[in-house]
């Protein structure tokens, strides 16, 4: 599975986007709007924030409107593209001209900026500013907070907020141009835009001040007559991918999933066995050294009354008083700089136990990106000498399309404490000298493949907006038969397949499942590998035969497993 950015982080979309936060705000001369729509953050109120809120008061008014008009302005290219405005004026003049903008920029990745990367650009500003004026720490701490949560929220809820809006202009006219904004530049669309963005932005904070909680549109006196722009519209996700999901799951069950996706997910991380030995010693040390608690999963939730157990090694990571990922990284805790855990979701963490590599393995990951799952393998795989009998010597080759991502493997390796002559595990990579793959001589081929990342939405904010139909039903399906097809070469005889997606859409899941099934002599080769907990087999979606059953397939789904979304198939070859 592809990362589509960098910092799609275990604790949900507002304090994923934190924990890379040491950013600023200065002016910027390629501003895409004028800087008189804009008043700038002033020291004077900086100040004056900074005194209420060190004496223990309220926020103040005036802090929040300048955090508003900051989002407004760092958003206002997320949402429109420049480029837009070279169209005659005389188009802008109805409400759908810039529904129709906004529409067209849900689903072309080329025309806005990355909402993520518009964020990392403000809080730079941000930061400059607050280093020049001698900002306190908690103005500091408090804006950046804010900022991430009005830019990546109000990016996020964009079609549910811009319609509401549309419906009170519908309404009342009047609305779209204040008072304020009425000057001789009141006809340019960029200015009418600019208060769109603002008036999505303030109905983000009452969102936010209602808990986050999404209300029926019928109460803004928003109606539909359908389930499909009903769920497109009450929780802004692109309609191609509510159809899709609606086709798949029904009304009711993607309901349940698309509203988890606008809800921050658990942060999940897994003990690495080689560096730390018990669940118990890294709770400890977490509490220990930096007030962070943190207890086992040990069920993962298959239906109201059901559960299986958890992975081995997984803790779940409980924000208190003392800790959250707003006031401290999980990047800068020290139990993560010497190697004692990674950040992995409990579902990810599933699909490296599905390939029940042992010690003594030869594995190949396939895909392996910058290792997530190649360095769960690894845990797996490691045995302790504790008796002086020797280990049984293990080794996972790790190869990606990427050879950058293979670097930042590399450099993560001395961390996580595998060292090739000294461990009972050793990492190489299809970058190293003299390392090749070869055809049926692993034990283990895990191929994670490229895919739409739709079950992992909740982790990174724009990628609902970055997607295409035409990606999730024919290109990543076409792509992950084919990469399918390569790595199954690479599996011995008595040997082990593993597929998995973080995916939620069959066109990616049962259907490349389904070809590769169908593939000619695929009966002589292979056999379904069953899994032993049935509560969680995939039922639905995939054709049966009286000779054939589905219980090698797991689908994991956000709202009934409580974990990301999630596909995995496995194999065994037999000649």
């Amino acid at each position: 599975m592809r990362s589509f950015t960098s910092i799609s982080l275990c604790s949900g979309w507002f304090s994923s986007i934190l924990l890379i936060t040491c950013c600023a705000f200065a002016p910027q001369q390629h501003s895409y709007i004028s800087r008189t729509c804009i008043p700038t953050h002033s020291h004077h109120l900086a100040k004056s924030y900074c005194t209420k809120h060190s004496s223990g008061s309220s926020l103040g008014v005036e802090w929040e409107d300048s955090m508003k008009r900051l989002a407004s302005e760092a958003l206002f290219p997320v949402l429109y593209s420049p480029s837009q405005f070279l169209l005659d004026d005389k188009r802008w003049r109805s409400m759908d001209d810039f529904a129709a903008l906004l529409e067209t920029c849900t689903g072309d990745r080329k025309k806005c900026e990355d909402t993520e990367k518009a964020l990392k650009k403000l809080l730079r500003r941000y930061q400059r500013m607050a280093s020049e004026n001698n900002f306190c720490h908690e103005e500091r701490q408090a804006s950046r907070k804010r900022l991430a949560e009005l830019v990546i929220g109000t990016s996020v809820m964009r079609l549910r907020h811009f319609y509401i809006f549309a419906k009170k202009w519908q309404e009342d006219h009047s609305c779209l141009l204040p008072e304020h904004t009425q000057s001789k530049y009141s006809n340019e669309p960029e200015h009418v835009i600019l208060y769109i963005v603002q008036s999505m932005v303030d109905l983000h904070s009452e969102y936010m001040e209602q808990g986050g909680d999404v209300r029926d549109l019928g109460t803004f006196g928003i109606h539909f007559d359908n389930d499909l722009d009903r769920i497109t519209y009450t929780y802004s996700l692109p309609r191609f991918l509510v159809k899709l999901l609606i086709e798949q799951y029904g009304a009711e069950k993607t309901e349940s999933m698309v509203r988890v996706f606008n809800n921050p997910g658990p942060i999940t991380i897994r003990r690495n066995r080689i560096k730390c030995p018990t669940d118990n010693i890294l709770i400890d040390r977490l509490l220990d050294e930096d007030s962070v608690s943190s207890l086992p999963l040990l069920t993962i939730r298959t239906g109201a009354d059901s559960t299986v157990p958890g992975p081995n090694g997984c803790l779940m990571l409980v924000a208190n008083d003392a800790w959250s990922p707003y006031k401290k990284s999980i990047w800068s805790l020290n139990a993560w700089k010497d190697g004692w855990f990674e950040v992995q979701d409990a579902g990810s963490q599933l699909i490296a136990e599905a390939t029940e590599a042992k010690p003594g393995d030869f594995v190949i990951d396939y895909c392996a990106g910058n290792g997530g799952k190649t360095f769960s393998i690894a845990s797996q795989m490691y045995e302790a000498d504790s008796h002086g009998l020797g280990i049984r010597k293990g080794c996972i080759i790790a190869h990606d399309v990427d050879d950058n991502r293979l670097r930042q493997l590399k450099g993560s390796l001395a961390r996580i404490g595998i060292h090739s002559n000294e461990t009972s595990v050793a990492i190489h990579t299809t970058i190293d000298p003299g390392v090749e793959l070869k055809d049926r001589s692993a034990d283990v081929v895990l191929v994670d493949v490229p895919c739409s990342s739709t079950g992992v939405l909740r982790r990174r904010p724009s990628q609902r907006f970055q997607l295409k139909e035409v990606e999730i039903t024919r290109s990543f399906p076409s792509v992950q038969l084919q990469i399918l097809m390569q790595a199954s070469k690479l599996v011995k005889n008595g040997g082990s397949l593993i597929y998995g997606t973080c995916s939620i859409s069959r066109y990616e899941n049962e259907d490349v499942v389904m070809k590769f099934e169908s593939q000619e002599g695929f009966d002589i080769f292979w056999e379904p590998w069953s899994f032993s907990t049935s509560e969680m087999t995939s039922t639905n979606h995939l054709e049966k035969s009286a000779s054939k059953s589905n219980s090698h397939c797991r689908t994991l789904l956000p709202a009934q497993n409580g974990t990301d979304g999630f596909f995995i198939a496995r194999w065994k070859r037999l000649c």
